[in-house]
């Protein structure tokens, strides 16, 4: 999860009361937000005390010091209700020209922000925090903001060639075209993967000064000071809600730094947008749904002031015995009526909730498969391998480009919003984590013998019984490394497993990409089904895992 760094004493101008390390230690996780530490940072020449915080990445609006400051004032019952922000007209326009690469872009200008040290650290950390979250590190969205006194409106947002201007980027004091950024700058050699077409996007205000070349690098010319009043900002990128999505949590925690927020009209050939839009959205939960997922009998008044706590606004329809929710534009994570159940159990108290002996006369016992599970543990153990727990979630790159195994040969459950870029796929194999656990232990001494058993997700699109068309499936897999590793020695263990649990099986030769092609095995059924495979790592793919020696591999489902 994404951690941020909070200054006490920022966090308590902004919630306009002293609070105390147990205060904040206690409170805030009671909301969801987990207090890492507290401790004391050099600031200035002046000593500050900083709160680390944990921040779920369904949150972003809690990923600066305004929006868990407004959040708090609404857990404590000091605020209630919907944020009310005043967005002001104003004449200034954008002409977006086509942009083939970032396609989709917002903006907005916020007035009379006072920018002192804190302020500044904390539009850094935001800009940065939601490039990581909402923007995948910059490929959906990325983020510029402006010092807006120092350019003249119109904007102009459009593509370039590499060679077509030169500007200062940030923190240079040398000019560069575009193509010589993607080449020396930090940022520029870090991000030069987005950019696939050789054209940059760019903009660029009436005069032809460069405020940005998203998602590389603002202009150094707009640089946010201590002395900057008046804020433009501007969010780039590949994904429209995206985009909009985070220009409201931008100009909503500025606005409640005191600023103004303004409109800034954004114009195409095709259309005509004005951002920002700041109108709550409505939807609708039954208190029944509520109550019966929470186990709680709460009437109309106690959900709906859960749910002003939160932030949102929220009153009874007697029509339908329901509860009307309007959710402020920040607030990205409302998805569901799971959602406002959530924040009402938060806001109702976690505390407050207790525990119930369920209504049923049956004792629990283990599952079949997990007696099954242990029982291969224990022989595993008794073999003399030591047994890894790794997550069920990875990447492409792990599980199958260092497996040297073709992607678009293989469906796999791809995580729709991953908390960050390694953990995005969920594995429908083992064997590549615990190629990645030996790399991880090649201090350590050989042999190293390792196994894991447990869950892997599959797709089963033949399967009419499931609806999501993929299916959880038990795995056992272990892997050998030392100089003299071999498949006479994997063959030894694999088919003492198979004989204690009881399988009648064939092997087979089978050619795997990630083996040694004459030195893999393939594990029959008798019912004729490939259960398994075992065999000698390719050494292309030793190397991709950065390892040393031979490796001999296993894995079979149960």
């Amino acid at each position: 999860m994404p951690t941020i760094n909070v200054y006490k004493r920022d966090l308590e101008n902004l919630v306009n009361m002293s609070l105390s390390d147990k205060t904040i230690e206690d409170k805030f996780p009671m909301m969801g937000v987990e207090v890492e530490e507290i401790f004391e940072e050099i600031k200035n020449n002046k000593k500050e005390k900083i709160i680390q915080f944990s921040v779920n990445p369904d949150r972003p609006d809690y990923l600066s010091v305004e929006g868990l400051a407004r959040g708090f004032r609404g857990f404590i019952g000091i605020d209630k209700g919907i944020p009310k922000y005043e967005v002001k007209e104003s004449n200034v326009e954008v002409y977006v020209e086509d942009v083939e690469l970032r396609p989709y872009c917002a903006f907005a200008i916020v007035r009379n922000v006072i920018v002192d040290d804190m302020v500044l650290d904390s539009i850094i950390n935001l800009q940065e925090k939601l490039h990581w979250t909402i923007g995948r590190d910059r490929k959906k969205i990325a983020i510029g903001i402006h010092d807006f006194d120092k350019v003249n409106p119109p904007f102009c947002y459009k593509e370039i060639g590499g060679n077509e201007l030169k500007f200062e980027p940030l923190g240079y004091d040398v000019e560069m075209t575009p193509e010589e950024i993607l080449q020396k700058h930090e940022k520029g050699i870090k991000y030069a993967h987005l950019i696939t077409n050789n054209r940059y996007p760019i903009i660029l205000d009436k005069d032809g000064n460069v405020l940005s070349m998203p998602p590389i690098i603002n202009g150094n010319l707009t640089k946010i000071t201590t002395n900057t009043r008046n804020l433009l900002i501007d969010i780039t990128g590949t994904d429209k809600n995206a985009v909009e999505n985070t220009l409201n949590i931008l100009v909503s925690a500025f606005a409640d730094r005191g600023g103004t927020i303004y409109k800034v009209i954004v114009k195409d050939k095709k259309d005509i947008k004005i951002y920002p839009d700041l109108t709550p959205k409505t939807d609708e939960v039954d208190l029944e749904f509520i109550n019966k997922r929470l186990g709680l009998d709460l009437n109309p008044g106690e959900v709906i002031n859960a749910l002003r706590k939160a932030r949102m606004d929220a009153e009874y329809n007697y029509e339908k015995n329901n509860i009307i929710v309007k959710i402020p534009a920040y607030r990205v994570d409302i998805l569901h009526k799971v959602d406002f159940t959530e924040e009402v159990a938060i806001h109702y108290g976690y505390d407050k909730f207790t525990g119930k002996f369920p209504h049923v006369a049956t004792i629990g016992e283990k599952h079949t498969l997990e007696k099954k599970f242990d029982f291969i543990r224990n022989i595993m153990i008794g073999y003399g391998f030591f047994e890894v727990m790794n997550l069920t979630l990875s990447n492409q790159e792990v599980l199958f480009k260092k497996m040297k195994i073709d992607m678009d040969d293989n469906k796999y459950v791809e995580v729709l919003k991953p908390a960050s870029l390694e953990h995005r796929v969920v594995r429908p194999s083992i064997l590549p984590l615990l190629l990645e656990t030996l790399y991880t232990n090649k201090h350590n001494e050989l042999p190293q013998k390792i196994f894991e058993v447990g869950d892997c997700v599959v797709i089963d699109e033949n399967d009419k019984h499931l609806y999501t068309k993929c299916k959880n499936v038990g795995k056992v897999a272990f892997a050998i490394i030392h100089p003299n590793a071999n498949f006479n020695e994997l063959k030894s263990y694999a088919e003492g497993l198979l004989r204690e649990i009881d399988i009648d099986y064939t092997l087979e030769n089978y050619h795997h990409p990630s083996f040694i092609d004459g030195r893999c095995a393939k594990i029959i059924s008798n019912e004729g089904k490939t259960i398994g495979y075992f065999g000698e790592l390719h050494p292309e793919v030793i190397l991709n895992f950065d390892l040393e020696y031979p490796i001999v591999g296993f894995e079979m489902e149960l």
